[in-house]
């Protein structure tokens, strides 16, 4: 056995795992100062923690395996301000020994009113893995909470799981909950620093959170534009907790809003203060918009920009300026195969959730316009049922007064200052012509020759090879996905791909043939659902940078993450690899873990965002579905094309629906397919176009 030793970039990304993990944990509660844990050196706070999901403790998604992994106990046992009950400690560390499999520990021999009298709080642990994710509490959880609950009168409920949990009345009685999600490698020392106040949680949710599990069923019967709380504040269903909300220890407050327009792009000033007399807060600062038919045929408001204030110490304020294009309000009609703003009032909200704006200003249309056309395609449309049209609108008090002064106030914009971008016009491409000579990769880095000469000298069956075997070839990285397929003849070697959701996922132990043992030292992070909750793109963008540099330190080319998906229902495949229910949330978040990951290696954005099957609206295709994409493709090297069937057509690479929407977002980047890559048998034309679009990824510097 090899002792392990710790290099200065494996210190440097726990601390990078460390950071992401507790700028990403949301606090949902916190009354009667149940949190944070204020103790000192000389005076920790006693604390006795229940839960086996305090030693195992999830720390990603399956398939990664980090060089350590710490769990809730081990980081409180390390923080100095907290003392932890070393008796039930001792008991729950020695069960877990017997039971490696993680099942809970009997609570009937211990006597909770003793160990109430000798500690000052309790935290309770709750732990889905990701492969045994239930969201419902069992009985044995139920009546542990009880217990606990019944004795203590201070107690901190840790949810450690995917995403979302139903919260009985049990849960709900505890004086905190923290959602810690899958919080990577660093879990317990992050859920440490986040409990002793040493860094204020900032964390908002990245999806909705009824009251009841039943409920997504409810918002995604229809896969249209009413998703997550576009539908739960449109339909006005019962939210325990709204998209966007998070507590933090100090109280942020806005003291100013204001709305205005530069040209064609609106603007918006928000000043936030901490106005708590003890701990510094961090807010996010989000703004929602109206279109005027929202409500009727579309979601009530939908986010489009957010921005996270400083750390603000009490009484300190930060003004925030946040801009976008007017243009991004549009909508896509498909009968006008373009984006149209419409005439009538464009309303922005700002506030810290779906559900706690105001609204600060409104946008007025005269006359409705184009202001982008599409490339045309010949792509069935759904026939789908008429949409419903809301019964319970949600609304709050005084939103109507808001609205009536807004609306007298609105800012008119006429359609003549509005730009229009046309149509893209590509000419077709009819092949490569080359000199009929055989070139290497090398030339054309170096500028001896041309793409288009490079690929029209490759043969056939190496073009083939080049473009269909992509992938799918054996790596010599043990643990990698595969490889692209190794071509000495042109210069072309094998590109190992490798997954990286949650980190970079290699084997960890090699045994050479010596009999010795290389290990392979990859670091966890917490799981894009939980990392969205930061709302933070730097901290999103370190991350990203940290897998770059590890994808270079062990051969890795291509990196098999981002994901583009947007989380449906808590039991959707894809949702525990998904950012969030929102499409500008989770496509802010691909781009800036594209960005970091490209500072190194090639991210290959995931689009296999949808079912194996499904009928759906081009224009909620476009408008929703697809956003995330949009967002991220300038920053991505790579996309895996999706392996559904929409409205009974496969989405190949030389699908109609794929070829106008890569012109019109101007993806230069390569394609994937983890299934059938074309939708027809494809021909050398067809293939040298594919080919152009790798060699292209490959020659960039």
């Amino acid at each position: 056995e090899i002792a392990m030793e710790y290099t200065a970039r494996m210190n440097e990304h726990a601390l990078v795992s460390r950071a992401a993990a507790a700028g990403s944990c949301v606090l949902l509660k916190n009354v009667a100062n149940t949190l944070p844990f204020a103790g000192t050196l000389d005076a920790p706070v006693r604390v006795a923690v229940f839960g086996i999901g305090q030693i195992f403790t999830p720390t990603g998604l399956s398939g990664m395996d980090p060089w350590r992994r710490v769990g809730i106990l081990d980081g409180l046992s390390a923080e100095r301000t907290v003392a932890q009950d070393t008796l039930l400690a001792h008991k729950y560390r020695a069960w877990a020994l017997e039971h490696p499999e993680g099942s809970e520990m009997p609570l009937g021999n211990l006597s909770m009113e003793e160990f109430a009298s000798s500690n000052d709080a309790a935290v309770v642990v709750l732990a889905r893995p990701a492969a045994h994710y239930d969201p419902k509490l069992t009985n044995f959880e139920q009546d542990m909470l009880k217990k606990v609950t019944g004795a203590f009168s201070r107690v901190v409920l840790v949810l450690a799981a995917p995403g979302y949990m139903e919260l009985t009345q049990e849960a709900r009685s505890c004086g905190a909950i923290v959602l810690l999600g899958l919080a990577g490698q660093e879990a317990g020392y992050a859920l440490a620093d986040v409990l002793t106040g040493k860094v204020c949680p900032s964390g908002k949710l990245s999806f909705s959170w009824p009251e009841k599990l039943e409920s997504f069923g409810l918002a995604a019967q229809q896969l249209d534009s009413f998703l997550g709380y576009r539908y739960f504040d449109t339909f006005g269903g019962e939210l325990l907790f709204p998209f966007g909300y998070g507590l933090g220890y100090g109280k942020a407050e806005f003291s100013s809003v204001s709305v205005g327009l530069d040209g064609c792009e609106v603007t918006v000033s928000a000043t936030v203060e901490n106005t708590g007399e003890t701990y510094p807060v961090q807010e996010v600062v989000q703004v929602y918009c109206s279109r005027p038919d929202s409500g009727k045929t579309g979601p009530a408001w939908f986010l489009d920009t957010f921005q996270k204030t400083q750390v603000l110490a009490p009484g300190e304020q930060q003004t925030l300026h946040l801009r976008f294009p007017v243009t991004e309000l549009a909508i896509f009609r498909e009968k006008a195969s373009a984006y149209v703003l419409e005439e009538g009032y464009y309303d922005i909200r700002v506030g810290s959730s779906s559900r706690a704006t105001c609204l600060a200003g409104s946008i007025r249309l005269t006359r409705s316009a184009v202001v982008q056309a599409v490339t045309p395609c010949a792509f069935p449309d759904a026939e789908l049922p008429a949409r419903k049209e809301p019964v319970h609108l949600y609304t709050y008090p005084g939103e109507a007064e808001e609205l009536e002064t807004a609306r007298r106030r609105a800012i008119r914009l006429s359609d003549r200052n509005l730009p229009r971008r046309s149509r893209k016009k590509g000419r077709p491409f009819t092949g490569c012509r080359g000199d009929d000579a055989r070139h290497t990769l090398d030339e054309v880095k170096s500028g001896a020759c041309s793409a288009f000469t490079f690929v029209a000298g490759m043969d056939d069956t190496s073009l083939r090879k080049l473009v269909c075997d992509f992938g799918f070839c054996p790596s010599d990285v043990p643990g990698a996905l595969g490889a692209s397929a190794e071509l000495p003849r042109y210069g072309l070697q094998p590109m190992t791909i490798a997954s990286g959701v949650c980190g970079l996922a290699l084997k960890k132990d090699l045994e050479q043939d010596d009999g010795t043992v290389r290990h392979q030292y990859t670091t966890g992070f917490p799981a894009p659902g939980m990392l969205a909750c930061s709302f933070d793109p730097d901290l999103i963008f370190s991350v990203g940078k940290a897998i770059g540099r590890e994808m270079q330190e062990y051969g890795v080319a291509f990196c098999l993450a981002p994901g583009c998906a947007l989380q449906r229902t808590p039991f959707d495949a894809v949702s525990q690899e998904s950012w969030s229910e929102d499409p500008v949330l989770t496509g802010l978040c691909a781009l800036f873990f594209c960005k970091g990951v490209q500072t190194h290696g090639a991210a290959i954005l995931r689009t296999g965002t949808l079912p194996r099957s499904l009928d759906i609206r081009l224009s909620s295709l476009r408008d929703i579905y697809a956003l995330p994409f949009e967002i991220a493709a300038s920053a991505c090297k790579a996309a895996l094309l999706p392996d559904s069937i929409v409205n009974g057509e496969a989405l190949g690479e030389d699908c109609d629906l794929i070829r106008s929407l890569i012109i019109d977002w101007k993806f230069s980047g390569m394609f994937l397919s983890d299934g059938e890559r074309y939708a027809q048998e494809p021909d050398r034309v067809t293939l040298e176009r594919s080919a152009l679009r790798i060699v292209r990824v490959l020659t960039q510097k």
